[in-house]
């Protein structure tokens, strides 16, 4: 049941899009009044002009000209300063007022109201030509030179905010993402739908923030004031949500910028030659490509890969390592240790008052002004503990920093000496957890704290080396067993990661997130009870621990499965006592499914209208949910409230996404209801095509056979049921009549009409 998958027709202008094209309209009025120099400032025409005035700080005398503009419907001028106030216009309504600032006084006096009202319809099918040129046909959201034109608007507005301290401040942090959702598909249509419905996904994931669809399964999105950490969880998070839902492989590309003051530079320099974004967008496809070499399921940040010298793992110089190799050379026992300065002074060499307290018998390779080695010949871990213990103890006071050590030895199992020197490393990080002026030597524990790292920026192949090397130092370590079952399960491995949940349960019972981690990936394979059996564990151990991570996906997770398994009753008590409904007024990304799992709980329950009014918010959150569309259109049939609008419904829910036999189901119920029993029948043939053994579907195509006068399949279908079901009193009911029905016209009919008969029912609808 294909369609054209194409949407080449636009809405009219209207005020949201005084938003998203801010900058392009403004520099596209100002080029069309060609006496003006702006700015310009957009107005919704729907809203209360006063509030919008001081919103923007503007002037209060501006309201009685915008009055005047809607009242006669037409341009009019600001003699006093001369400021011009434009009507725009969408489908023959006025749907904003340009006001445009800076009109040369030697033209306000000779405007007529004929040029003003025709220049007013130009721009308004200028800004229409402009919009249309910004969607994708594919997905119907903005396209990639909507991305670039925003992108370079915020980053113009940023560098001229710098020199005026009275504008309004652009965001502090903002960060580019780039998603890559590349199908494997058989053909064109089926590669289409499945970018759409990637992209619906991902548009309920994000709310607010606006979606681009650059081409080809990938997207692109700005998060203003969102820094590098919080881009890292988001993306995890994407991440996290799509394997869920049955995507085969995401790639997520990130670029922060990190302060608007560092792009002055790049982006004034960008700017002689083309938009100053090109180069933001360059580096983000960059991390998105070295994603995509991570695995099925990973992101990078753009800043690993800029400056690779600062990365909290970063590989030991050549030089260094040169000098170190000199002094291992000849002895099988040997420990290195790192200095690191806490606060960096900048423009110093490393102090030579502290290089002077080492010993002789060590031998120190400076790093850089903050940081230097120190290596211990024929040192173990006592020993080492002892002169980095020593050495803390004769530091003066007047240093002007506190220092803080990583301490490493060799051997240990089966590093290598060259491993030593960022063993020591990974000591120091470990160390800054319990803040400055601390010490600790190489544990397991360090080498968790490396493979976070890793798994942060989403390098999930070193993440499992790392955590690997841990659990050979501390086999029975809770953490690592997680983090590496977490990694596991990030690359598409569930059956291997599952084992390693379950050893954090034999030594702690109550873990939660090896409970709901467990809960995933039975999920993953195809494993129901086991997934709602660890998910349950999981919610009443986190009932204890309010704060528990992942809270809002177990809930998620454990509704969808109640409602998957027929529990209604269960969904929606658990769902009701989360509170769902007072929440989601302020909903958090990613959370509007819970919506519509309540509302499917409400329906299983036979509470069809709390369904239809969650249901119905659900959709105004994400219109695009085709499970939610889906659910409302048959119980708009249900309920009466029109069939037309629940066909419309049921089949923008296929059209959505026809993966799922439900919606097919739900498409021919409303068909058979409505009488059109052909198409009725075609929908459930997809259904069953999907789904073989569910007893609705096949239930209800005996109805349709039955009423298409095709008994013989009827009758088929109400076996099948009783099969699944012999408890099914329907179809059994449905069977008996067509056998009685059968039997009276064979007794009616002549040998000949009895054979013809049985030939047609068997061939017929085949």
């Amino acid at each position: 049941m294909g369609h054209y998958p194409f949407e080449w027709q636009i809405q009219d202008l209207c005020a949201d899009d005084f938003n998203h094209f801010h900058n392009q309209f403004s520099q596209t009025i100002l080029q069309l009044i060609p006496f003006a120099q702006g700015p310009v400032a957009l107005l919704d025409a729907a809203t209360d002009p006063g509030q919008a005035l001081h919103e923007l700080n503007k002037p209060k005398s501006w309201l009685q000209h915008i009055k005047r503009v809607i009242r006669r419907q037409r341009s009019t001028l600001a003699a006093e300063k001369p400021v011009l106030f434009l009507p725009v216009w969408g489908a023959g309504l006025i749907v904003g007022i340009a006001a445009v600032e800076g009109v040369d006084e030697q033209f306000a006096d000779v405007l007529s109201e004929e040029w003003l009202s025709d220049r007013s319809r130009i721009i308004a099918r200028e800004l229409y030509l402009q919009k249309q040129q910004a969607f994708d046909p594919v997905t119907g959201m903005f396209n990639g030179r909507h991305l670039q034109d925003t992108l370079d608007g915020l980053l113009i507005n940023a560098l001229e905010n710098m020199g005026h301290a009275g504008k309004k401040r652009a965001p502090q942090h903002m960060t580019l993402f780039l998603i890559e959702v590349h199908p494997r598909a058989k053909n064109a249509e089926k590669a289409v739908n499945y970018i759409v419905r990637a992209g619906y996904y991902l548009e309920s994931f994000l709310g607010q923030d606006v979606l681009h669809h650059l081409g080809n399964g990938v997207f692109g999105y700005i998060g203003e004031n969102v820094d590098e950490e919080q881009a890292q969880k988001q993306g995890k998070n994407i991440l996290s949500w799509f394997r869920r839902e049955g995507f085969p492989r995401i790639h997520i590309g990130i670029n922060t910028i990190q302060s608007i003051d560092s792009i002055e530079d790049s982006a004034t320099h960008v700017a002689e030659d083309g938009p100053a974004c090109h180069a933001a967008i360059e580096q983000t496809w960059q991390s998105l490509r070295k994603a995509g070499r991570r695995g099925p399921y990973a992101l990078c940040t753009y800043s690993s890969i800029r400056t690779p010298g600062t990365h909290p793992l970063k590989k030991t110089k050549p030089a260094v390592l040169a000098k170190l190799r000199k002094f291992w050379a000849d002895t099988d026992m040997f420990a290195i240790v790192l200095i690191s300065r806490d606060r960096e002074l900048p423009d110093e060499v490393f102090p030579k008052r502290l290089l002077a307290l080492i010993e002789p018998m060590a031998e120190a390779v400076p790093l850089s002004e903050n940081e230097t080695f120190v290596f211990l010949k024929d040192a173990d871990k006592k020993k080492a503990l002892s002169w980095a213990s020593d050495l803390k103890k004769k530091l003066p006071g007047d240093l002007g920093a506190t220092y803080s050590i990583g301490v490493a030895s060799f051997p240990c199992i089966d590093f290598k000496k060259s491993d030593i020197p960022k063993n020591a490393r990974k000591a120091l990080l470990h160390a800054g957890f319990f803040g400055p002026d601390t010490m600790m030597f190489f544990d397991a524990v360090s080498q968790n704290v490396s493979g976070d790292i890793y798994y942060g920026e989403g390098d999930l192949v070193r993440a499992i080396k790392e955590y690997r090397k841990g659990l050979e130092m501390d086999p029975l370590n809770t953490n690592l067993l997680n983090s590496l079952g977490e990694a596991y399960a990030q690359v598409g491995k569930p059956r291997k990661a599952g084992p390693f949940f379950e050893a954090v349960l034999r030594t702690d019972p109550k873990h939660y997130m090896a409970l709901f981690n467990l809960g995933v990936t039975s999920l993953a394979t195809a494993e129901e009870e086991k997934a709602i059996a660890y998910f349950e564990q999981a919610l009443k151990v986190s009932r204890n621990k309010p704060a528990a991570n992942q809270k809002n996906d177990l809930l998620q997770q454990l509704g969808k499965l109640y409602c998957r398994t027929g529990r209604y009753k269960k969904a929606a008590v658990l769902l009701e006592k989360e509170n769902m409904l007072e929440k989601a007024g302020s909903i958090e990304p990613g959370r509007y499914a819970m919506l519509r799992y309540l509302g499917e709980a409400y329906m299983g329950s036979g509470r069809n209208k709390e369904a239809v009014m969650v249901l119905q918010r659900a959709i105004r959150y994400n219109p695009h949910d085709a499970g939610a569309l889906s659910m409302l259109g048959e119980l708009y049939a249900l309920e009466n409230q029109g069939d037309e609008i629940a066909l419309s419904l049921c089949l923008q829910a296929v059209n959505i996404d026809d993966r799922q036999w439900k919606h097919w189901y739900r498409l021919a119920l409303v068909r058979y209801k409505m009488a059109d029993y052909e198409p009725a029948l075609e929908a459930l043939k997809e259904s069953m095509r999907r789904e073989r053994k569910s007893e609705i579907s096949l239930y209800l195509a005996g109805q349709v056979y039955d009423k298409l006068g095709v008994q013989a399949k009827a009758a088929e279908m109400f076996e099948k049921v009783l099969k699944i079901a012999p408890d099914h009193r329907a179809a059994r009911a449905g069977l008996k009549k067509i056998k009685i029905k059968f039997k009276n016209e064979v007794g009616s009919d002549s040998q000949a009409d009895k054979q013809r008969r049985v030939r047609g029912n068997r061939q017929a609808y085949h």
